[in-house]
């Protein structure tokens, strides 16, 4: 027989009806503070734990919150910012009684096939979702009833949570400015991002002006923010007829696959090129040399991003739509002064 606690163990020691005792652990308002002061004195002193089930049927809640994640599974699972994103959510999801449910594209190459198991049956409170959703995903969650937090920049009109990411891109710029570095080669992310790689370009130009210089719009390219995709655009800028001195990648793996390329073709680094990347993933600091990034705080941004969601649920919404999570530059041995020569 199990010496466990239960509902009418409580209201006995407590002095009051079980019922009452189930106000409390639902959070029934009505219940007068020296009431519900006795009932949570009893549960401490019992040990009681309430059943998450039985709480979330008087509810109506699945204390459950969704996770969208636009991106393939093999590439969710292996992106060190999208790991640490997601793990700051779940950390403050369980410290408020919340379990996670992850969801990454259905479809391999349609980002928005990542929402749809939530608009085609209700399995959760409410979601945060990672920007790169697309279009016709944030509009079809809303119609859906969804209390909706936005990881990144959005249009719509929802609460939303990003990194600094136009200051970290200023940042960056203004090191590589300072090391004499002109001609700097941009690997910009994309177009599924884009209004978290306008505010990294808002960033680099911006540092430019402060310098009282232009930036090369020739020394663009794109890649998908993956290594090879950093490979190629490394490959194509450093075919230009002036070629940078320095390459500003808008992500680390994309920082990477730059490395790689530049290694190969004979290039030593920092000394014939800077590279400098951004995330500051936990493979910066031990590729050779060291990649110089941008800290976005991954695990801070998901963490507000579910304190927000959940306050969202209890009916007490944040003043601010935008929230801002600040950056911060690491710089390491990949950037090095331009050589006077050069």
């Amino acid at each position: 027989m199990s010496d466990r606690p239960t509902l009418r163990t409580v209201a006995a020691k407590a002095g009051v009806s079980h019922q009452t005792v189930s106000r409390v652990v639902n959070g029934d308002p009505t219940v007068t503070g020296g009431i519900r002061d006795k009932v949570l004195s009893a549960m401490r002193l019992l040990d009681y734990r309430p059943s998450a089930g039985a709480r979330a049927l008087a509810s109506g809640r699945t204390e459950v919150v969704g996770v969208v994640l636009p991106h393939n599974p093999g590439f969710a699972f292996s992106n060190d910012h999208l790991i640490r994103l997601v793990g700051g959510a779940d950390q403050e999801l369980a410290a408020r009684g919340y379990g996670l449910l992850l969801s990454t594209r259905e479809v391999p190459d349609e980002a928005a096939s990542a929402h749809r198991r939530f608009t085609r049956r209700r399995q959760v409170d409410g979601l945060l979702v990672e920007a790169g959703v697309g279009g016709e995903a944030l509009p079809a969650l809303r119609s859906a009833g969804y209390p909706t937090v936005v990881i990144g920049y959005t249009d719509e009109d929802l609460h939303c949570v990003h990194p600094d990411d136009e200051g970290g891109a200023y940042a960056v710029t203004q090191h590589l400015l300072a090391l004499g570095h002109r001609r700097i080669g941009v690997v910009n992310g994309p177009p599924e991002n884009q209004l978290a790689m306008a505010a990294r370009l808002r960033g680099l130009r911006r540092a430019f002006a402060d310098a009282r210089r232009a930036f090369a719009d020739d020394l663009m390219e794109h890649g998908d923010f993956t290594a090879p995709s950093g490979y190629a655009a490394a490959g194509r800028l450093m075919a230009r007829t002036d070629p940078p001195t320095a390459i500003f990648a808008f992500n680390d793996g994309m920082a990477f696959g730059a490395m790689r390329r530049l290694r190969e073709d004979g290039r030593v680094l920092p000394a014939d090129v800077s590279v400098a990347g951004f995330d500051d993933t936990a493979a910066a600091e031990l590729v050779d040399p060291p990649l110089t990034s941008v800290s976005l705080h991954s695990v801070d941004v998901g963490r507000r991003a579910a304190q927000i969601l959940l306050d969202l649920l209890d009916g007490r919404p944040p003043a601010r739509h935008e929230n801002v999570v600040p950056s911060t530059l690491r710089v390491r041995a990949s950037t090095a002064p331009l050589h006077a020569a050069t």
